[in-house]
C-alpha cells in the first residue's frame, strides 16, 4: 500500500484507482487498443478497441471512434462509427450516437440518443 496516501485513502479506494485507465479529451489512438478494467476514453480512436473479459469502457460525450469495438461491457456517451459486440451489456445514453451495428444479450437506449444500424440479440457466453 503507498504509504504517501492520507489515512481515510482506503485498499478499495487504492484498487479502483490502480484499476481505472483514463485517455483525455487530446489523445488521437490510431490502430488496435485493448483495455482493461475499468477505461475513460475521452479522446479519438481511428481502429479498433477490444477489451479484455470483465472489463468496461465508457466513451465519454468528447469520445469519436472510427471502428469496430469488442467489449464485455460498454457504455456510450460519445460517438461511434463501426460495428460493435459486446459480451455482457451496452447502453447508449441520451448523448450518444451510433452508426453501426450491435451485437449483445443486453441493450439500453436512452430516449435521444441516436442509433443507425441493426442490432442483434445474443445469449452471453
Amino acid at each position: 500500500m503507498n504509504t504517501l496516501l492520507p489515512p481515510e485513502f482506503s485498499p478499495i479506494d487504492e484498487q479502483v484507482e490502480n484499476s481505472t485507465n483514463l485517455i483525455s479529451t487530446q489523445t488521437r489512438i490510431e490502430g488496435r487498443v485493448f483495455f482493461s478494467e475499468i477505461t475513460r476514453f475521452h479522446g479519438i480512436l481511428i481502429g479498433e478497441a477490444h477489451t479484455h473479459p470483465g472489463s468496461t469502457l465508457i466513451l465519454c460525450e468528447s469520445a469519436v471512434v472510427e471502428g469496430n469495438i469488442w467489449a464485455d461491457t460498454l457504455y456510450i456517451d460519445g460517438f461511434v462509427r463501426g460495428n460493435i459486440s459486446a459480451k455482457t451489456r451496452v447502453t447508449l445514453s441520451r448523448s450518444g450516437r451510433v452508426i453501426g451495428n450491435i451485437q449483445c444479450p443486453s441493450i439500453q437506449v436512452e430516449t435521444g440518443a441516436y442509433f443507425e444500424g441493426a442490432t442483434q440479440m445474443s445469449p452471453s457466453n
